[in-house]
């Protein structure tokens, strides 16, 4: 059977808007028969489709001022595509958008990951009639009208932040918050309601302040990502129509020209010098040609696509004329948006650390519970006492402040960051900043400006500094007349980067722009396009009959059009010697590598005429700058020991010559990797070769996103930043996304759990140094705490082996708990960074919050504690026997025990415990001061007395308490003196 046999043929079309078609290609082959119907649906007029594969036929109902014919036409160009279950996807209908959409995510994604449209490769006028449009019409407006309600808007679906609820109940995840909720049920069960009330007190406050901070987070930062509208140029019932870009709809015809935002993917139909700055996508600065005839392959990358626009990305030059393919969600920016949203942020350090000391504590309390249990029983005590004495120890064995410590900690952590500029989504992620070993770094928008500037001026075929205005009036004033953008407020407005960054020299050389425009003005235009790589234009000169002509374009181009040189003496013959030392001159600065463009000028009385023998004026050479302060950012880095690595979508050149002036390497060799050196390489590989690259160019989004997790695959912990579309999936999936506030995409913010507000990257310095010192901060918290559980454990545990009736009450011990352990906690963790927080390399990878090593010094503290509590007991018990009295001596010298205590865990480096030192943390002082204010209060207040059942003591009782309360004092003081005598080293990370 020959292709034409196989073309649809009318059956019956007698009942206006009802045609029946023979369609072969679809005979016996169910698939074929959906993927038709699902593009026929999609055309203009067409109100029901229905099909049948076992006997090959299509029923449409359609608008019967349609001709059946044109349908039966339009059918047979879409015959092409139903074997092409990407192109099903592309063209499928808003009722099954709708449908799924309402599917699980996972689902939608990898329908997206595989479903890739191919309109690049095919014709222009098979793309346009695909959506019943027109070419000089655009759509029919009720045809939009229609598309508009089915599809909905050409807006970009963001991912929705937690929900308020989730937000609440994400604050009461964790084994340690989980053994409180557990111990208050226990005391409920046995009668304690005060107990539990006070437990439950404690955790529901923790939950309050990591909810109310890390919902002010996200406030902040979803101020940050709200859509804008802007107009957009379309053609609509053959008339031009500016409308918002949110009613754009599939088969729009657009009109772009210099300096409009892409609003919605489009396969381009006409060009006219076309140059589109996709940096946002593809993370390639400088602006790329387009076309409307180039032939591409099927598998063409984004980047090469020269027939396509793309939503997001900005027109350079020129102006172009396309038909929209995709809209919203349907585009290769929310594509981008689905990868993000697979992409799952590791667990933070601090988190998986208080999980691991969590589960510790839980099976250390289980274990002195069941000691706790064996004794009673051995001791014949009752159930009732067994379960009290129990839930006593699981109350010495959790340290209740440990949740509210952390999440206080980070909060204000947090806070201090927003102050200076840097936004964080989670708590969690302030201490990752402190854990960051490696920092990926996107080039453009990130290290660079992401706009263009004049860096260097050539004339008189020589180069000219920038600050010598006079021998560069000439190359000025040409920079004004062949320029399209605008100037506002004394500066450059509209168009291109690069059309701004020649009027911004201009208008740096002091000239008026609007007056010479004036004195000059434009007749004509003559637009560069492929094979065409200069601009002309034509003004009107006073006093000569001609018209000047002014020509931009590629140097090689413009120098050959040139027999004469423009020098400060004047115009003189253009002699070979001069061609060479200007196309030296030209190679030099692009070498850099630099967008290098040259100025020409002459006179025509033939505007149509090929512009020949004209003057060489001069070149200007432009980059996208480095950002203030980049090189010292990454030798801070480095200096604190963290690799940055640079990626992006730049040709290796470009990247090499930003890292090599930021000194990405440290003044070591440079080592550059090409993204097709990785195309095919195995996660294992790539893991490998990661370890040793300093810069990875012309990369993907989704080869950033492997790299990310290559580097995370070997354990360590990565930062990505970046501010464009084509950043947003590795941004997602390292461990600490960093975002761009003011330059960054609504994307890349939506999906990073750090925004920095002023795009100031000296402000990361201050995060990781604040997250650095966070995380030191809560590790010795954590260490006190711990140590005092310990010591409230053996307390408990010796008790209950002496006697019955001897042990301190829950609510003692809760009480001791929350006035010894949260204030001095928080003074510990409040105190201000270490000097050196940023001249010692990050902590190893894997390496506890609390090491094993510390352990048996902990232990030994803990025992001290115990032992100088013990003591009292055994005192209260000589003089007044078990009871009120004993157990007041006993929480006294306990209590104010751990608060002096307190005062040598602020360093657990022995060179750095000075005695004379020990009350320089202001707030830690006030918080002892407070907590001993609180240890004895209940002394004083009858009815605190009764609830934690203790008795006032005499002042003999309370001084021999309170000395005994110094003895771990002045042990563990004349320990670490000991130690540093014998091992004078000075420790890591202490």
């Amino acid at each position: 059977m020959t292709l034409d046999t196989m073309m649809p043929e009318i059956v019956h079309s007698a009942v206006p808007g009802r045609l029946r078609l023979k369609v072969p290609r679809i005979l016996n082959r169910p698939e074929r028969v959906r993927n038709l119907v699902t593009h026929v649906r999609g055309l203009s007029g067409i109100r029901s489709v229905n099909a049948r594969s076992m006997t090959g036929s299509l029923i449409v109902t359609h608008d019967p001022k349609i001709d059946a014919e044109d349908i039966r036409k339009q059918i047979s160009g879409l015959l092409s595509l139903i074997d092409d279950p990407a192109q099903h996807a592309a063209a499928s209908p808003p009722r099954e958008r709708k449908e799924a959409g309402k599917r699980p995510a996972r689902r939608r994604v990898r329908t997206a990951a595989r479903d890739v449209p191919a309109w690049h490769c095919r014709p222009a006028g098979e793309v346009i009639g695909t959506f019943g449009s027109d070419e000089t019409r655009g759509l029919d407006s009720r045809e939009a009208s229609a598309r508009l309600k089915r599809f909905g808007p050409n807006v970009l679906p963001h991912e929705a932040g937690p929900s308020n609820l989730a937000l609440f109940a994400k604050q009461f995840e964790g084994l340690p918050v989980m053994m409180l909720v557990g111990s208050a049920a226990v005391s409920f069960a046995t009668g304690g309601v005060a107990d539990a009330v006070a437990t439950l007190s404690v955790v529901a406050l923790n939950g309050v302040l990591g909810y109310v901070t890390e919902g002010q987070a996200e406030r902040r930062i979803h101020a940050l990502t709200g859509q804008s509208e802007h107009p957009v140029r379309v053609l609509r019932d053959g008339a031009v129509l500016n409308l918002p870009s949110s009613r754009l709809v599939s088969g729009d015809v657009v009109l772009v020209s210099a300096g409009s935002l892409v609003p919605a993917d489009a396969r381009l139909v006409s060009v006219d010098g076309l140059m589109v700055d996709e940096s946002a996508l593809t993370g390639e600065s400088m602006p790329v040609a387009k076309s409307d005839t180039d032939r591409l392959l099927r598998d063409t990358p984004i980047g090469d696509r020269s027939t396509m626009l793309y939503a997001g990305t900005i027109v350079a030059e020129g102006r172009g004329r396309a038909v929209v393919v995709a809209t919203a969600g349907d585009t290769e920016a929310a594509r981008l948006q689905r990868l993000s949203s697979t992409a799952t942020r590791p667990q933070a350090p601090v988190e998986a650390e208080l999980d691991r000391l969590g589960s510790k504590l839980a099976i250390a309390s289980l274990a002195a519970c069941g000691v706790f249990a064996g004794i009673g029983i051995l001791r014949g005590y009752s159930a009732s006492m067994i379960l009290k004495d129990a839930l006593a120890l699981a109350v010495a064995a959790v340290p209740e402040g440990l949740p509210m410590v952390a999440t206080t900690t980070l909060s204000l952590g947090l806070g201090r960051m927003q102050r200076r500029g840097i936004l964080i989504r989670q708590l969690s992620a302030v201490e990752s900043m402190g854990a960051l070993q490696v920092l990926c770094l996107d080039k453009t928008g990130t290290l660079t400006q992401n706009r263009m500037e004049v860096v260097t001026a050539v004339a008189g075929g020589e180069e000219v500094p920038l600050d010598r205005k006079a021998d560069l009036d000439v190359l000025a004033a040409l920079a004004v007349l062949n320029n399209d953008a605008s100037v506002e407020d004394g500066a450059a407005n509209g168009s291109s980067q690069t059309e701004h960054a020649i009027l911004g020299f201009a208008l740096s050389q002091g000239l008026d722009a609007g007056q010479l425009r004036q004195h000059y003005p434009r007749k004509a235009t003559i637009e560069r396009k492929p094979g065409r790589p200069w601009m002309a234009t034509l003004h009107e000169e006073p006093g000569d009959d001609r018209l000047l002509l002014t020509l931009k374009g590629s140097p090689e181009d413009v120098l050959n059009r040139c027999n004469r040189l423009v020098t400060v003496e004047g115009s003189v013959p253009l002699e070979a010697s001069d061609r060479k030392r200007i196309i030296e001159l030209n190679e030099r600065l692009a070498a850099r590598p630099a967008r290098v463009l040259a100025f020409a000028r002459g006179h025509t009385d033939n505007p149509d005429a090929d512009p020949q023998g004209l003057e060489f004026v001069g070149m200007l050479a432009m980059v996208d700058p480095v950002r203030p302060g980049a090189k010292a950012l990454i030798r801070k880095i480095r200096r604190a020991g963290i690799r940055p690595v640079l990626i992006t979508g730049d040709q290796a050149a470009t990247a090499a010559a930003v890292a090599d002036e930021v000194e990405l390497s440290g003044g070591g060799a440079l080592r550059v990797i090409d993204s097709t050196s990785i195309a095919d390489l195995s996660p294992d590989l790539l893991a490998g070769l990661a370890q040793d690259t300093h810069v990875f160019a012309r990369v993907a989004s989704h080869q950033k996103l492997a790299i990310v997790k290559a580097l995370q695959a070997s354990g360590r912990i990565v930062a990505m930043t970046g501010d464009g579309v084509n950043d947003a999936p590795a941004l997602a999936a390292a461990n600490i996304g960093i975002a761009m506030g003011e330059s960054g995409t609504e994307l890349a913010r939506d999906v990073a759990n750090v925004v920095i507000r002023d795009d100031n990257l000296e402000t990361l310095v201050e995060a990781i140094a604040q997250g650095r010192a966070i995380y030191r901060n809560i590790r010795r918290s954590l260490e006190y705490l711990v140590t005092t559980n310990m010591s409230e454990i053996a307390v408990s545990i010796l008790e209950a082996l002496h006697g019955p009736g001897e042990l301190e009450t829950p609510m003692e011990l809760l009480w001791i708990n929350l006035v010894t352990d949260v204030f001095p906690g928080l003074g510990l963790a409040l105190a201000d960074p270490d000097p050196d927080v940023m001249d010692r390399p990050p902590r190893m990878a894997g390496e506890h919050i609390v090491p094993e090593r510390d352990f048996a010094r902990m232990a030994q503290d803990s025992g001290v504690i115990a032992v100088s509590a013990l003591l009292s007991h055994l005192v209260g018990l000589a003089r007044y026997g078990p009871g009120p009295e004993t157990r007041g001596m006993t929480f006294l010298t306990l209590s104010q025990a751990q608060l002096l205590y307190t005062l040598v865990c602020q360093r657990t480096d022995p060179k750095k415990l000075h005695p004379e030192k020990l009350l320089e943390n202001r707030t830690l002082d006030l918080a002892l001061l407070g907590s001993s204010a609180l240890g004895a209060l209940p002394f004083f207040v009858p009815f605190l007395r009764r609830l934690l059942g203790i008795a006032p003591l005499r002042a003999s009782d309370m001084a021999l308490s309170l000395g005994a309360a110094a003895i771990p004092l002045a042990t563990v003081l004349a320990r670490r003196s000991i130690q540093l005598h014998l091992d004078p080293e000075d420790p890591p990370n202490a």
